[in-house]
């Protein structure tokens, strides 16, 4: 079940009997991420050679924490690890039409 704490401790049994414990350890399971919403791409102001990305992240539990973004343009890995919610893509080719997708992870694995 997710935002669970599970302990586990083991001991070793032989036909002398019980060992001793191990040491308590724990491990939280954890959900992945929503999907990013309200994605926007928008030229900066007076520049021709640049586009602003932004977007909303996912809601989140206690749990499930975002721990970056990525940002694929045409399919290709652009921005692997962003912490915030903006990206600045430079250079772009005039007249050309970009696919977008932003993927929120965390320790789970990649969102929607």
């Amino acid at each position: 079940e997710q935002d669970t704490r599970y302990y586990i401790w083991v001991a070793a049994f032989s036909l002398n009997g019980q060992g001793p414990y191990s040491i308590r350890t724990s491990q939280t399971t954890y959900a992945v991420p929503g999907t990013p919403t309200d994605l926007t791409i928008s030229p900066p102001p007076g520049s021709c050679d640049e586009l602003v990305i932004t977007w909303t992240a996912p809601p989140t539990t206690t749990g499930d924490l975002i721990v970056r973004h990525r940002v694929y343009i045409n399919d290709k890995l652009r921005f692997p690890r962003r912490r915030n919610t903006t990206a600045l893509y430079r250079a772009p080719t005039a007249n050309t039409e970009y696919n977008v997708t932003v993927v929120a992870f965390n320790k789970a694995g990649d969102g929607g």
